[in-house]
């Protein structure tokens, strides 16, 4: 389970490698798997009659956020406390799935990452709208330790998740 200190695991040798969209500390070995964007999955029960949230609409609308890092979703709500906003969290669950599930049939917004969203997009109960321009995309990252980048079974497996990736 991802958690604030993944990297001190990382350095510390606890884990191999971490898949996050959090960049890694200069120490660590960090390679780009993807670029990535947000879609917002909306509850049908909210009445919106727009293809893309403006800011002002986005943040007047009650959030299901997914807690991906010290109780945010960084690569969203990151950059919008950058601009001293915050959005109205209405329910906080650690993962994805349960939480697309659980917005569906309600008023509550969920931003996600647009390949995960895709693949919910035709669940009865959600729509999908574009978020707001200033909502970015994200770089996925692949860390691990530099004493790991010369060990065969390690490169392998950085491999086989760049071949893994390139597939989404």
């Amino acid at each position: 389970m991802w958690h604030s200190h993944v990297y001190e695991d990382v350095t510390a040798g606890r884990l191999d490698t971490a898949l996050s969209a959090e960049a890694a500390p200069a120490v660590l070995e960090a390679e780009v798997l993807y670029e990535e964007d947000f879609v917002c999955l909306v509850g049908s029960a909210q009445r919106v009659g727009t293809r893309r949230f403006t800011l002002k609409q986005y943040l007047g609308l009650p959030h299901a956020l997914v807690e991906t890092w010290e109780r945010q979703q960084t690569p969203v709500d990151r950059p919008l406390a950058e601009l001293g906003l915050k959005r109205r969290a209405a329910l906080r669950i650690p993962f994805f799935l349960p939480t697309i599930r659980a917005i569906a049939r309600t008023d509550l917004t969920l931003t996600l990452p647009r390949r995960l969203a895709e693949s919910s997009a035709s669940m009865p109960g959600v729509r999908v709208v574009e978020p707001p321009h200033e909502i970015k995309g994200f770089s996925y990252f692949m860390v691990w330790h530099p004493r790991l980048t010369a060990e065969p079974a390690h490169a392998w497996f950085r491999e086989q998740l760049r071949m893994a990736a390139r597939t989404l």
